[in-house]
C-alpha cells in the first residue's frame, strides 16, 4: 500500500514511515526529528541516510505543499527532468486534471505518443519504458491528486474524503469492542489510514484494533484519494471481536 499511494514525510507516523523500503527505524527517527522537509532532496541532509538509501525510498515519499511541486508526485526524482519535458510537450499542469485530457488504454497511449517517446528517449538517454512509466505516472499524480493539496478557497466538497470539520478522537470510554458495540452508531471520529487495498482502507480509530473502511460505503470518494497516514473523518457502524 506504502508503494502504492506514497506517505506524507511531514505528518506520517512513526510506524507508517518504517514501513518505507529501506527505511530502518533508526532513520524513521532521524527522519521526524528533521522535519520539517521541504523537498524530497531533503533527505540526504539526515543523518545517516545516504545516497543509495536516497534512491530506494524517495518515489515512496511525497512532499505536499513543498518547493518542488514534482515532490508530491508518483515520479522519482531520477526522473524529474524527464517528467518535465513531458509536462512541457504534453501541455499538462500538475494542478489541473482537465489538461490530462480523455484517459487512453496503455495501448493507445503507445499510440499516441510514440513519436514523444522516441524524441524524449533520445533527449534523456533511456528506453521507451521509461518514457511511458513517467507518462502513467504523471497521469496517475494529476487525475488523483494528494487531497491535502486541495486549496482551502475550494470550499467543502463530496469530493472531500472524511471532512474533519466537527470529528474528534474516539473517546477513551469506548475504546473496547464491548464498549464500542452498546455505543453504536459512533460517528465523527477521527481516524488514521493506515493501509489501502482492493476493497477499501484500514484505519487506526482509536479502538483496540483498526477498522475495515470498505470501498462500498465510500458514495462519490474514490479510493484512490486515500493516502497511508492521512487523516479522515469516519462513522463506526458496526463492531466485531474477530
Amino acid at each position: 500500500a506504502v508503494a502504492a499511494v506514497g506517505v506524507d514525510i511531514n505528518s506520517c507516523s512513526r510506524e507508517i514511515l518504517e514501513k518505507v523500503p529501506s527505511l530502518t527505524a533508526a532513520l524513521c527517527e532521524n527522519i521526524i526529528k528533521a522535519r520539517p522537509l521541504h523537498r524530497r532532496k531533503d533527505l540526504l541532509q539526515v543523518a545517516r541516510l545516504g545516497a543509495k538509501t536516497f534512491e530506494n525510498c524517495a518515489a515512496f515519499i511525497r512532499v505536499t505543499n513543498g518547493d518542488e511541486p514534482l515532490d508530491a508526485t508518483l515520479v522519482h526524482p531520477e526522473s524529474y527532468d524527464l517528467a518535465r519535458y513531458l509536462l512541457n510537450k504534453l501541455e499538462w499542469k500538475l494542478d489541473d486534471p482537465t489538461t490530462v485530457g480523455t484517459l487512453l488504454t496503455k495501448d493507445e497511449q503507445r499510440e499516441e505518443w510514440r513519436e514523444l517517446a522516441k524524441l524524449a528517449a533520445n533527449e534523456y538517454q533511456c528506453p521507451d519504458d521509461r518514457i511511458f512509466i513517467v507518462i502513467e505516472h504523471l497521469i496517475s499524480s494529476i487525475i488523483s491528486p494528494d487531497p491535502r493539496l486541495r486549496g482551502a478557497d475550494q470550499g467543502a466538497s463530496e469530493r472531500d474524503v472524511g471532512l474533519l470539520l466537527g470529528c474528534s478522537s474516539l473517546p477513551s470510554n469506548l475504546s473496547t469492542v464491548n464498549d464500542l458495540r452498546h455505543a453504536l452508531p459512533v460517528r465523527n471520529i477521527i481516524a488514521n489510514v493506515r493501509n489501502v487495498v482492493d476493497f477499501g482502507a484500514f484505519v487506526d480509530f482509536g479502538g483496540e484494533n483498526d477498522g475495515l473502511l470498505h470501498r462500498s460505503k465510500f458514495g462519490p470518494i474514490s479510493l484512490n484519494s486515500l493516502l497511508v497516514g492521512q487523516e479522515i473523518g469516519v462513522d463506526i457502524l458496526g463492531v466485531s471481536s474477530t
